[in-house]
C-alpha cells in the first residue's frame, strides 16, 4: 500500500510539472503574439487599404475606358460599323468643321472634303427669306453619304447667325449678360428657348454657344459675350442650355475651355494666342465649375480656347494642349466632342510642336477642328495620317466619337 502511494505521488508530481511547463510555454507564445500583434494588425490593415486603393484605381481606369463614348453610347455600335467602310480620306474629313464661305456651294465642299459639317454665318443668308434658308440647309446635307453637322453661332448680342436677318425680325436677342442683368436667369432661359426654336425651325442641329467664361469687368475680353463672373450663375446657364436646348434637337457647345478669365479686351486673338497667367488652382476652382455643371447635364460638345494657360501648359494654346485635353477628359469628366475654336484665324504655329496647326489639334485630342481653310487643313491631316504622324488608332478613335455623336442625336440613322 505504501509503495502504491509513493508511486502515485511521483506520477502526480510528473503530471504537475508537465502541466506547469505547458502553461509556461503557452504564456510565452501568447506574450510573443501580443507583442507582435500591432505590427500584424497594421500589416493586415495596410494590405486591405492597398487592395481598396488598387480596386479604386481599377474602377477609375475602367470608368475612363467606358467613358470614352459614354455620352454617345447609343450610337457606338453603328459608328464602329460605319467606320469599317471608310477610307482615310473620309476619316480625315470627319475631323473638320469648315466655316462656310457660300451656302450655295456648301454641299459640294462638304462632299469634296468629306467634312463633318459646316459653321454657317450671317453673310451666307443675306437677302434670304426663312423658307430659302431652310431649303439651303436641307440641300447642304441631302446627298451626303455621312450626314453633316449644320452649325450656327447664336450667342445673342453681336454674335448671331440668323436672328439679325430681316426674315427673323421677331427675334432680337441681347447678349446673355444684358439678358441676365435685366431679367435674371428667367430672361436667359426664355432667350435660350427662343433661340433653339428658331434654329431648329430652319434646320440647324448645333449652336456654338453658350459662352460660359467668367468675366468681371468691361475691360476683359469675354465680358460682353459672357453672362457673369459669378460661378453659380454661369453654371446654371450652362446647365439649362444642356438640358433644355438639346432636348429640342440642337446640340450646344460650351465655350471656351478652360476659360478666358481676366484676359484684357486689348488682347488681340486675331493676331495670335493670348496668355492667362493666373494660378492653376484658381482656374480649376472657378473656371472649370460651369463646364462641370454643363457636362453633368449632358452637354454634347466643349470648345477649346486659343489661350495659353501659363501655369498648366505654357508650350501650347489650349486647343493644342494634350495636358488640357487630358484635364477636360479625366479631371472634368467630359466624354463628348471636343472642338477647337477657329485655329487658322491667326498664327498659332509656334504652339504646335513643329506640326501643322490642324495636325497638332488632332494630336492634342480634338474630335472636331474648326477652320476657314478646310482644304489646307484636310491636306495637312491626311498627309500626317499617311506618314504616320497621326496613327490610324488615334484617327479612328477621334472619328468614332464624331460618328457615335451623329447616330446618338439622330443626324444619322
Amino acid at each position: 500500500m505504501k509503495k502504491f502511494v509513493i508511486i502515485s505521488a511521483i506520477l502526480l508530481l510528473i503530471a504537475g510539472s508537465a502541466f506547469g511547463y505547458a502553461l509556461y510555454r503557452f504564456v510565452q507564445v501568447n506574450d510573443l503574439f501580443r507583442k507582435d500583434e500591432p505590427a500584424a494588425t497594421e500589416a493586415v490593415t495596410e494590405a486591405a487599404q492597398s487592395a481598396d486603393a488598387t480596386e479604386a484605381e481599377k474602377t477609375k481606369r475602367d470608368d475612363t475606358a467606358v467613358g470614352a463614348a459614354e455620352i454617345f453610347a447609343a450610337g457606338k455600335d453603328q459608328a464602329t460599323a460605319a467606320l469599317a467602310d471608310m477610307t482615310d480620306e473620309e476619316l480625315t474629313g470627319q475631323l473638320l468643321i469648315g466655316v462656310c464661305a457660300d451656302s450655295s456651294t456648301a454641299a459640294a465642299q462638304m462632299s469634296q472634303y468629306s467634312l463633318a459639317g459646316m459653321l454657317f454665318v450671317s453673310d451666307n443668308f443675306q437677302g434670304m427669306e426663312k423658307e430659302e434658308i431652310t431649303a439651303s440647309l436641307t440641300a447642304a446635307g441631302a446627298d451626303l453619304k455621312i450626314k453633316p453637322i449644320l452649325a450656327a453661332q447664336e450667342e445673342g448680342g453681336m454674335y448671331t447667325t440668323i436672328s439679325d436677318l430681316p426674315a427673323f425680325s421677331e427675334y432680337d436677342f441681347n447678349s446673355p449678360r444684358t439678358e441676365f442683368d435685366t431679367g435674371g436667369l428667367q430672361a436667359i432661359q426664355k432667350a435660350e428657348d427662343d433661340k433653339t426654336t428658331m434654329l431648329k425651325s430652319v434646320g440647324f442641329n448645333m449652336n456654338l454657344a453658350p459662352v460660359i467664361d467668367l468675366a468681371s469687368s468691361g475691360d476683359q475680353i469675354m465680358y460682353s459675350r459672357s453672362v457673369s463672373d459669378d460661378v453659380e450663375t454661369a453654371s446654371s446657364y450652362a446647365e439649362y442650355a444642356a438640358k433644355f436646348d438639346q432636348a429640342k434637337g440642337v446640340s450646344i457647345v460650351l465655350k471656351h475651355f478652360p476659360g478666358y478669365g481676366t484676359i484684357p479686351d486689348s488682347a488681340d486673338t486675331g493676331v495670335g494666342a493670348v496668355v492667362d497667367d493666373r494660378p492653376a488652382e484658381t482656374i480649376r476652382a472657378t473656371d472649370y465649375t460651369p463646364f462641370k455643371r454643363g457636362i453633368a447635364a449632358g452637354a454634347h460638345c466643349v470648345m477649346m480656347s486659343n489661350v495659353v494657360v501659363q501655369d498648366i501648359d505654357q508650350a501650347h494654346t489650349a486647343a493644342f494642349s494634350p495636358t488640357l485635353h487630358n484635364e477636360l477628359r479625366n479631371t472634368v469628366g467630359f466624354t463628348g466632342l471636343i472642338m477647337t475654336d477657329i485655329i487658322d484665324g491667326a498664327d498659332y504655329s509656334s504652339y504646335a510642336d513643329g506640326n501643322k496647326p490642324a495636325v497638332q489639334a488632332v494630336l492634342a485630342g480634338n474630335n472636331l477642328i474648326l477652320v476657314r481653310d478646310y482644304a489646307a487643313a484636310y491636306n495637312d491631316i491626311l498627309a500626317a495620317v499617311k506618314d504616320g504622324t497621326i496613327s490610324e488608332t488615334q484617327l479612328k478613335d477621334a472619328v468614332t466619337r464624331v460618328l457615335a455623336y451623329k447616330y446618338t442625336v439622330g443626324i444619322m440613322k
